[in-house]
């Protein structure tokens, strides 16, 4: 080999010898990381087995208490919660998050509590009998005396006097007028011994919540009676029991929105039905909790620390889906440290062989040189 070949290759050999060592080291700083991943692999998995989740108590199997995911529809569905409290959701302002229905029956009744139960399919009037249905005349008696009694509470709460003495609506001398429900409050009165009828606007003239409650108790019993055939028989009544407790949970929501305002998340029907999003706005304070007190007669704050109908334990699938994914994790990074292993050795065979072809031609030049200045000396 010439002197010039040599020196070439030897200059070859020296840029592969460089590259190998650069790949080497490469190879080693993904070593590094790889094991910095699986430290803190290591250090996610410990600390996802503290994983836990919120439950609350949703009935007995016996003695034993029974307990669920907690999620919107159990904290404020009617009769989820064992311990039989109502509850609501409300976000840092105090609005309640209500479902769209709600806000939509809401609206729709501006105000109205008989217009919000309606939207919703029910009616606090606690009668099932009708002027124009097939009751018996005791029990349509017993109907009309409700009505009368109804409003002569509300009148006398507002210190007002229709006709009579005992402050109008003698029975028999009252119909329902109106064609729609914008009549709720208009009554037409009418003389049996003259014929003559008299229109009066029985409207709202009270200042407090008790005699609103008076008043709107009164026009749905009015409603009730005196409204068109089928009417009210397309509302399910307080009359049933069950629905009268049910009826008393819309109505505990409707006086939450109306004091506190209200809204509904983006995409309601699938937000709130996420567990895990609900369970995250719960503990990071976004919502907040509060229950009807029947002592206080209203909303009243509460928290997943303090309440006892909620309960945070062991979350056993999480653990196991954490699990799995750790262990997937070290299967991946072991390989990929399988990989880089044998990387190392390839380029330690080929760094090998080059440094032994590398002495060889870098001791032929040596000996060239040698040559060379012995021939000139």
């Amino acid at each position: 080999m010439g002197m010039a070949a040599s020196q070439a290759r030897l200059l070859s050999l020296t840029a592969r010898m460089t590259d190998n060592e650069n790949s080497g080291q490469d190879i080693s700083y993904s070593k590094i990381r790889l094991s910095q991943q699986t430290e803190q692999a290591n250090k996610d998995y410990l600390a996802a087995l503290d994983a836990t989740k919120l439950t609350v108590l949703t009935g007995f199997d016996g003695s034993t208490e029974v307990y669920t995911d907690i999620s919107y529809g159990l904290m404020t569905g009617y009769n989820t919660v064992a311990c039989g409290l109502q509850y609501v959701v409300t976000d840092k302002d105090g609005k309640v998050l209500v479902t769209d229905a709600q806000k939509k029956a809401f609206e729709a009744g501006n105000g109205d509590l008989n217009k919000f139960l309606s939207e919703l399919g029910y009616s606090q009037a606690n009668i099932d009998v009708t002027a124009d249905g097939d009751a018996s005349d005791e029990d349509k008696a017993i109907a009309q005396q409700k009505v009368h009694e109804a409003w002569d509470q509300y009148l006398t709460s507002v210190d007002l006097h229709y006709g009579d003495d005992e402050h109008g609506l003698d029975f028999g001398y009252t119909s329902f007028s109106g064609d729609s429900y914008d009549g709720y409050a208009t009554y037409t009165l009418t003389d049996l011994n003259t014929g003559a009828t008299e229109t009066k606007a029985l409207n709202y003239e009270g200042t407090t919540k008790e005699q609103r409650e008076l008043y709107d108790y009164a026009v749905a019993l009015t409603e009730a009676y005196y409204g068109k055939s089928g009417t009210i028989n397309n509302k399910k009544t307080a009359a049933n029991p069950e629905n009268a407790s049910y009826v008393q949970y819309l109505t505990n929501i409707f006086n939450k929105m109306a004091s506190s305002g209200y809204y509904t998340e983006q995409n309601t029907a699938e937000t709130i039905k996420d567990n895990k999003w609900f369970e995250k706005q719960l503990r990071e304070g976004n919502l907040l909790l509060e229950y009807y007190s029947t002592t206080e007669r209203k909303f009243v704050s509460t928290s997943i620390d303090s309440d006892s109908s909620i309960q945070e334990v062991e979350d056993e699938r999480e653990i196991a889906r954490i699990e799995r994914e750790y262990q997937n994790t070290l299967t991946d990074l072991e390989a990929k440290d399988n990989k880089f292993d044998l990387e190392l050795r390839k380029l330690d065979t080929e760094h090998s062989a080059l440094q032994t072809e590398y002495d060889a031609v870098k001791n032929v030049i040596d000996k060239n040189v040698e040559k060379s200045f012995t021939i000139f000396s």
